[in-house]
């Protein structure tokens, strides 16, 4: 370990060393990592320090052990834009990646106390209320709920189905062309049913977002809220040019 890391917990700086090989392409998805026993000798650590390293990358999604096989550099993470404006599918496509969408609840309800108070409306007004699964390659990575006035886009549960894109159909069919959104982003616990909707173990940290989706001009249309895997997604922003 380096010298000038003396301060630094020696596990903190081998797993520093395998996030930095990931993110360089030093180690790639599938790879073999060496045994703790291998690690304790290459790095001169104790093997309780290695194995402290190895089980964070495994909580934080870097790694996955397998029975009888070793532990393996796991999913490559998912680069997630949080500041620009646009469909899911679409963001995910322009990455090369393929996207699916599934509808989980899809109805037009009555806006409880707190939603009509986020949505600006009156209690009891109507709101169309849209849950979806998203996967990438196949691989579950979100579960996203959003409510809209249903004043904003009448019968618009007639033009959405599986894999058609939200924002597209408020332009499309209601002119509402998005333009900002606000968002508020935390670790979450996933709860059983959301672990078992994503694939992933009960109680799993997640990242949550909640938003407020804004449309020219500054109307304000949707509340969102997003649970992403915190294995597989990497949040960043990037302003648009």
């Amino acid at each position: 370990m380096k010298k000038e890391e003396i301060d630094i917990p020696y596990y903190q700086q081998l797993k520093t060393i395998f996030i930095e090989n990931i993110k360089s392409g030093k180690l790639n998805y599938g790879d073999k990592i060496p045994s703790e026993r291998e690690l304790a000798n290459m790095y001169q650590i104790s093997r309780m320090t290695a194995r402290h390293a190895v089980s964070m990358l495994e909580r934080e999604g870097f790694v996955e052990r397998r029975v009888g096989a070793g532990t393996f550099i796991t999913n490559e993470r998912i680069r997630w834009n949080t500041v620009t404006v646009n469909s899911f599918t679409k963001g995910m496509q322009d990455k090369g990646l393929v996207p699916s969408t599934k509808t989980l609840v899809m109805e037009v309800k009555e806006a409880d106390l707190e939603t009509a108070r986020l949505l600006e409306i009156s209690p009891g007004d109507k709101v169309f209320h849209l849950k979806r699964l998203r996967k990438v390659d196949g691989i579950p990575l979100a579960l996203e709920l959003s409510d809209i006035p249903y004043h904003l886009c009448p019968n618009i549960e007639q033009h959405m189905k599986d894999n058609v894109s939200l924002y597209h159909v408020l332009k499309e069919y209601y002119g509402l062309q998005l333009v900002r959104q606000k968002q508020y982003m935390r670790v979450a616990l996933a709860d059983q049913a959301e672990s078992s909707l994503l694939g992933i173990r009960n109680e799993s940290p997640c990242i949550l977002i909640e938003g407020h989706t804004f449309a020219a001009p500054d109307q304000f249309i949707e509340i969102s809220r997003t649970l992403a895997r915190g294995d597989l997604v990497e949040f960043y922003s990037e302003p648009a040019n």
